[in-house]
């Protein structure tokens, strides 16, 4: 890769927050997003990242917006992010102006919220468009927790126009690249024109290291305040998400601690605003109600420079997963997190990295469901933790070197370089032949979207000018004056 063809200027699009931020919480998409801007700024790529808020909403309904530029660099600092404010023609808009004003050769967005954003712009750049996870298989998931299919048309209404527009996808396991190739077909897509082309690269999780706290706040989190000292500490960090299952990580930690009184549980996460709060709250229930619930320790989410001491003062790290499309279209940055602490690690094997590294014996797989298999791997591993301690070693060298950032964008940094445009979008813009009928419903589908999308970004605006003039004291005053007290 030469100088000149790394210096295309970029627009990146995500959900925040971001990790050089120290959040309170902490959550997947700005791992992704902010791996994705900082590789592409350290390739010699001018930035500027557009994030919006996970879950949360600004007064009138509308998301929370910044821009940050970052200068191409080697490991860029994050900056201070500027707000951006969405007017009648919402986050399409806001995004389509930003690349216009950046003079973007190219967009890279994450997250179904902003692929959809992204396809409704109209920008005339290639885009590539990156889902870590399934988000059907997300929603399937959330379905199930909330005892309704109701959301399903509306995440594929999400989907089919970002998937209709990305001049590249990306998933993080070979099944969820395999999943987007299947919803790409569906629209069309798979066709002679990107016969000869990959359509969708994997680039899998990668690891980030999190900065630990300033050493005057390095105080014990849990052992030696919450536990004895010589406890056995089975650490658990990041949300409780609708994959999780509760019932069965319960039942195995009670079975666990009955055999063994010196474990202790720690769970350093919790509830999702936004998103999901029932599986913490379930696994709230339960441990109130069972035998050991001493034993338990509830940390809540801790700012982020506190995550390293907990899975230094840890003995192991357990996660067990529902067996579920979510779990083998998605994946687990926790085991990422735990390894490279040096944490020995129990998980069921759901997701495609906890099968490699526990076929590579850097981890333990138990069975999905199985609360005694998963009692018993850690039993084992109290009785005798110096073996699983020496793999777990194992796998933080391992994960160092085969989840580096720049190895598992790869595929990405190669398409920066000089961003082409899909074989069969090329085609269809320039009016040499037209789309298959699979493809042009989804545009048509695109269309209502972003009409439907602008006329309630117009009602929400129109509806916060009319509680701004309703909550003005003059107007009260005189709805007063004329016998109205609403």
């Amino acid at each position: 890769m030469n100088t000149a063809e790394s210096k295309c200027p970029l627009l990146v699009a995500g959900v925040g927050p971001l990790p050089p931020e120290y959040p309170e919480r902490l959550f997947a998409p700005g791992l992704r997003i902010w791996g994705i801007a900082r590789e592409l700024a350290g390739a010699r790529h001018p930035v500027r990242l557009i994030c919006a808020e996970f879950g949360g909403k600004r007064e009138g309904g509308k998301s929370r917006l910044r821009r940050f530029e970052l200068s191409p660099g080697k490991n860029p600092d994050l900056p201070d992010g500027e707000p951006l404010e969405t007017g009648p023609d919402g986050l399409p808009g806001v995004l389509a102006r930003e690349a216009e004003t950046f003079g973007a050769a190219a967009a890279i967005g994450s997250t179904d919220v902003m692929n959809h954003a992204l396809a409704l712009a109209e920008l005339k750049v290639p885009i590539w468009m990156d889902y870590f996870g399934d988000p059907m298989a997300e929603r399937q998931m959330l379905a199930l927790r909330e005892g309704s299919d109701q959301g399903l048309a509306d995440q594929w209404s999400m989907m089919a126009p970002a998937l209709a527009r990305a001049d590249r996808l990306s998933g993080c396991s070979r099944e969820a690249c395999g999943a987007l190739l299947g919803q790409a077909a569906a629209l069309g897509r798979l066709g002679r024109h990107t016969a000869g082309e990959p359509l969708v690269h994997r680039l899998p999780p990668w690891h980030e290291p999190i900065a630990p706290a300033r050493p005057e706040s390095e105080d014990p989190v849990v052992r030696g305040r919450l536990t004895p000292p010589h406890a056995f500490i089975i650490v658990q960090t990041g949300g409780f998400n609708t994959w999780l299952d509760v019932e069965t990580l319960h039942a195995a930690l009670e079975r666990a601690m009955a055999a063994n009184p010196d474990i202790h549980f720690a769970a350093g996460g919790g509830a999702i605003p936004g998103h999901h709060a029932g599986a913490f709250e379930r696994f709230e229930r339960a441990v109130a109600g069972g035998r050991h619930h001493e034993r338990f320790h509830m940390l809540g989410w801790l700012p982020l420079g506190r995550v390293p001491r907990v899975i230094g003062e840890g003995d192991m790290g357990l996660n067990v997963d529902i067996e579920c499309a979510e779990g083998i279209l998605g994946t687990r940055n926790r085991l990422l997190d735990w390894l490279a602490g040096g944490l020995p690690v129990v998980s069921t094997p759901g997701c495609e990295l906890a099968r490699e590294l526990g076929e590579r014996g850097h981890l333990q797989l138990a069975p999905h469901g199985d609360a005694g298999a998963i009692a018993d791997a850690i039993l084992r591993i109290a009785a005798r933790p110096g073996p699983a301690r020496e793999a777990a070693e194992q796998g933080a060298r391992y994960v160092e070197e085969a989840h580096a950032p720049a190895r598992c964008l790869a595929p990405l940094l190669e398409w920066a370089a000089d961003p082409k445009p899909a074989s069969d979008l090329h085609t269809w813009s320039h009016g040499a032949e037209r789309p298959p009928a699979l493809y042009d419903q989804a545009r048509r589908g695109a269309e209502q979207s972003a009409e439907l999308q602008r006329r309630a970004e117009r009602v929400t605006e129109l509806e916060g000018k009319l509680s701004r003039i309703l909550g003005s004291r003059l107007v009260r005053l005189a709805l007063k004056l004329r016998g109205r007290n609403d």
